[in-house]
């Protein structure tokens, strides 16, 4: 079994309160898991306005598949007009019984 682990921090450009930041935060975790099957969550920056660390992970039997997942996910982001990525951490790790 294979984890896929992603961690991007991103600068929400319009962001002028932590309201805007949620929906903007919301809007992501809910696209990425419904059309790419990731989970994901918010694991720093918390109170900052601008800045946000998301977590996403995924789980295959193949480290190909993983590692086409964290591609296509990174590039879906990367596409996403209501941020920039200023920084990504991945990992890909191999759980054995």
């Amino acid at each position: 079994m294979y984890v896929g682990a992603l961690q991007v921090q991103i600068r929400i450009l319009e962001a002028f309160s932590l309201k805007d930041k949620r929906r903007v935060l919301k809007s992501v975790c809910e696209k990425t898991s419904r059309k790419y099957d990731f989970s994901c969550a918010e694991v720093g920056d918390l109170e900052l306005i601008n800045l946000a660390s998301l977590g996403f992970s995924c789980v295959s039997n193949s480290f190909s598949h993983v590692d086409d997942r964290l591609n296509t996910l990174i590039e879906y982001l990367d596409n996403d007009y209501r941020f920039e990525i200023v920084n990504i951490g991945r990992d890909i790790i191999n759980v054995v019984d």
